[in-house]
């Protein structure tokens, strides 16, 4: 497991892509008295949270009396943001008091919060108006917590009018915290002279570098702030530098029509160009490593307006350079103006700051901000040649293409769809897929598909109305409350080798009950990260008493991982405790066997391991069952739209490696691991990969 990891890491960090980052200074330590004054000011913010009346109706006579005011649940986490920031900070007080400052930042992002709980108790809250630079919140579908973002909103903002909205990912922070990040954010002061747009500044749980549940926490930002304002959908611009360049080119090819343009700077796409000259990946290591190895995505760039930046003299100039040469030798041809490379096949820029080192240089910055202004002008727009290329179901999509199934997972997946000017013809070529949908909004164009000629007269089909949510398919827009009838939908699917097509609806796909990997269940391990779980803890007697103490042991340190450098508290409960409501809304991590986990014993013959009293098998291959333990992702036999992960958690190492790099919180594990147990004289239980791999597309173990 170790090892697979530490090999992405290295690949990271001396292709440039991540800096390894010096050590910080120790941290400051808060004298007792500091600490009692931060406790008494988080006991004071708490007593009058627990005041508002909140959950209840308002009586007749606090009407009249206007002693109460009926409270708007949309605002809490608006307030709950402060009072978490200050609860985390003494619940890390000798770890994350960076110096005196941050004891200050403490009680004055309290005194902040009591602002907005006496404005919320008097009836007037007053921020969801107001302009400039605020902090608001949102909870988290993944666990629950409140989680907070800033804005910087121009004075010219008229919510009558959509604005422009630009998503800024920050850079590596070792000594960031809840505390600081508000206190650098929530000043009141007006937006930037010249800001015709509103700036969303994101938490992103600190420094995983916007993947699993930070990638998750930037969209729900998103959704959060297009529900308070007037955002314009088709004009959302993506920005990130060092840790945030990554982010964003990882989020940019990743979801290449969500944006109208996106800016990566101070780094390059991750990854080594090695990593995707096959097809298929050469191993389970391999595969995982393609989903955030983004050079192998570069693709993508020819469907929305891209910038790439470095500094001249920054470490990443190589891996910017790598990203520009992957683009090349997918067919666009790049020539060089002055130190930048440019092309006029697609929207696409890449730019160097002379002698710059890991910075923005002013003229580069002046280059990119006019670059992406001119694609804010024309807004989102699906060229008329979309090239898509995905190594995974959970990024399927491109405008109306989606990729609903593959015949190898993790192997190179293409759609090449060709529009003619006037829209009456598209052909479009796959590679690896065969599954397809189309949202079908011209009538009458026909369609040749991989050679097949489809000619689709007028539309005569009921358009069905959009359904309120799919989450279990990973789609990354909330629904509007009042959606509009969705566009009829186009299935291709491949059947012995030939192109058949039938109109569907996303019930119709909700329905389906193919035991498959689809969009959004399709592992591996890590992406249970990406949506709402509940860790199930066992209360039985196990039948392997050592995996199982291993199992409880691994529930409390994924808590203890997961609060640091998530920030957040996982939800457990005991496998006797859970409802059909918890199977229904969110994935199971469950741990123990199938005689200490209820959850397991009920549905051990439907898993796609086969572990019991006497033995563990996957695929053909045995292990010893006393001293073995499986790790695995697979659908929930209880509810096949939701994840079941057995004995295992987020996986993230020790403190010191992950305030170093950023690389280290890259995913570890691929659909299943086999661990072999071992107890140390500490007492503590060890376990060593000795089989780890990827399930097929039908779930089945091919282990041999």
């Amino acid at each position: 497991m170790k090892k697979m990891l530490m090999s992405v890491v290295a690949a990271l960090v001396t292709g440039g892509v991540f800096a390894a980052q010096p050590d910080v200074a120790p941290p400051y330590q808060p004298t007792d008295s500091e600490l009692a004054s931060i406790r008494g000011k988080l006991d004071e913010f708490q007593k009058a949270y627990k005041a508002l009346p909140i959950g209840r109706a308002i009586t007749t006579m606090e009407a009249m009396t206007k002693k109460a005011f009926p409270v708007d649940v949309s605002l809490l986490p608006d307030v709950e943001v402060y009072g978490k920031a200050a609860e985390w900070m003494l619940r890390y007080s000798k770890e994350e008091f960076w110096t005196a400052a941050d004891v200050k930042n403490t009680l004055d992002t309290l005194a902040l919060g009591l602002a907005r709980i006496k404005q919320i108790a008097e009836g007037k809250p007053s921020w969801p108006a107001a302009k400039g630079c605020i902090v608001r919140g949102f909870r988290s579908r993944i666990d629950g917590s409140v989680q907070p973002y800033g804005l910087k909103i121009p004075d010219s903002y008229d919510p009558k009018k959509p604005i422009r909205l630009d998503v800024i990912l920050h850079g590596f922070g070792p000594t960031m915290n809840e505390a600081n990040f508000i206190a650098a954010r929530d000043t009141g002061k007006p937006a930037t002279a010249g800001q015709e747009y509103i700036r969303l500044e994101v938490f992103g749980r600190l420094n995983n570098g916007y993947r699993w549940c930070g990638e998750t926490d930037v969209l729900e930002a998103m959704e959060s702030v297009k529900a308070r304002y007037a955002i314009d959908p088709e004009r959302i611009v993506l920005r990130g530098f060092s840790m945030g360049g990554a982010g964003a080119w990882g989020m940019g090819l990743h979801y290449p029509d969500l944006w109208v343009a996106f800016e990566a700077g101070g780094s390059g796409a991750g990854g080594s160009r090695n990593d995707y000259k096959s097809d298929a990946p050469s191993s389970a290591s391999a595969a995982v490593g393609r989903i955030y190895g983004t050079v192998g995505w570069m693709l993508n760039a020819a469907n929305v307006p891209t910038v790439g930046y470095c500094g001249e003299e920054d470490g990443p100039i190589g891996a910017l350079h790598t990203s520009r040469e992957q683009l090349a030798s997918e067919g666009y041809k790049f020539t060089q103006s002055g130190l930048n490379w440019v092309t006029s096949d697609i929207r696409c820029v890449f730019l160097v700051g002379a002698k710059t080192e890991h910075k923005w240089s002013p003229e580069s910055q002046a280059e990119s901000n006019k670059f992406i202004d001119e694609a804010c002008v024309k807004g989102r727009q699906p060229p008329p040649h979309i090239r898509f290329v995905s190594y995974s179901l959970r990024y399927n999509r491109c405008f109306d293409i989606t990729v609903d199934a593959v015949e190898t997972g993790y192997a190179r997946t293409e759609v090449d769809a060709l529009t003619s000017a006037d829209k009456k013809q598209r052909t479009i070529k796959t590679k690896n897929v065969t599954r397809l949908i189309l949202t079908y909004p011209v009538a009458g164009q026909s369609i040749t598909l991989d050679g097949q000629m489809f000619p689709f007269g007028p539309m005569q089909q009921p358009r069905a109305a959009a359904p309120a949510a799919r989450p279990a398919f990973g789609v990354r827009r909330a629904a509007a409350p009042l959606p509009p009838p969705a566009p009829p939908q186009i299935l291709f699917e491949k059947k012995g080798g030939k192109w058949a097509t039938s109109y569907v609806t996303d019930a119709q796909l909700l329905a389906d009950p193919t035991l498959r990997k689809r969009p959004g269940l399709q592992g591996p391990i890590n992406d249970f990260l990406m949506d709402s779980f509940v860790c199930v803890r066992p209360t039985g007697t196990p039948q392997h008493p050592l995996a199982n103490d291993y199992a409880k042991a691994a529930v409390d340190r994924f808590a203890k991982s997961f609060s640091k450098w998530l920030r957040g508290d996982i939800r457990i409960k005991n496998d006797t405790e859970i409802t059909k409501e918890d199977i229904a809304s969110s994935h199971l991590v469950v741990f123990g066997d199938a005689g200490s986990n209820r959850l397991i014993t009920q549905i051990a013959d439907k898993l796609p391991i086969h572990w019991d009293k006497t033995s563990l098998r996957v695929g053909k291959k045995n292990f010893d069952a006393n001293e073995h333990v499986p790790t695995f992702i697979c659908p929930n036999p209880y509810n096949p739209r939701r994840y079941m992960v057995v004995n295992s958690g987020d996986n993230l190492l020790g403190t010191r490696e992950l305030r170093k790099t950023v690389a280290l919180n890259w995913q570890q594990l691929a659909d299943y691991d086999v661990l072999k147990l071992a107890k140390e004289t500490s007492g503590e239980i060890k376990g060593t990969s000795v089989a780890s791999g990827l399930f097929d597309e039908n779930w089945k173990a091919t282990e041999k």
